[in-house]
């Protein structure tokens, strides 16, 4: 009877670890971070997309706030030199820095899939890192 119980206890807590190895609790899964988790993504931005591409960003931002949640999306604009060493922007370049709220991510919905689908339609995501802002 001992080595029964022995045993489904042991069955259980192979389970429990099993299941906390592979639970993802967040954008780092299961890595504490001390200040923000990010994700910092560079999209090649198609031809005369800049500014459906800026909407997309904004949609995003609008789609957290309107879900009560604190993360916050920034576009960032790439920049390059020209002749002469002359910086201007690069519109076939962005970033984007989505720094995240400690509450979990609200449920993807209609409004979810119309920013992505905005995304895509207007780039293609070409490097994707997450990390931990300031920690």
């Amino acid at each position: 009877m001992m080595k029964h119980i022995g045993a489904v206890l042991l069955a259980l807590a192979a389970a429990g670890a099993a299941g906390a190895a592979g639970a993802q609790t967040g954008p780092l899964g299961t890595l504490a971070c001390a200040g923000k988790p990010v994700t910092i993504r560079t999209s090649i931005i198609k031809p005369g997309q800049f500014g459906a591409f800026r909407s997309a960003v904004a949609a995003h931002q609008a789609w957290y706030a309107g879900h009560k949640n604190a993360t916050t999306v920034t576009l960032v604009r790439v920049t390059k030199r020209g002749a002469g060493g002359a910086l201007s922007y690069d519109d076939s370049v962005a970033m984007t820095v989505v720094t995240y709220d400690t509450k979990p991510q609200p449920p993807r919905d209609a409004g979810y899939a119309a920013f992505v689908k905005a995304y895509q339609q207007s780039s293609t995501v070409k490097d994707e890192h997450r990390g931990c802002l300031g920690g």
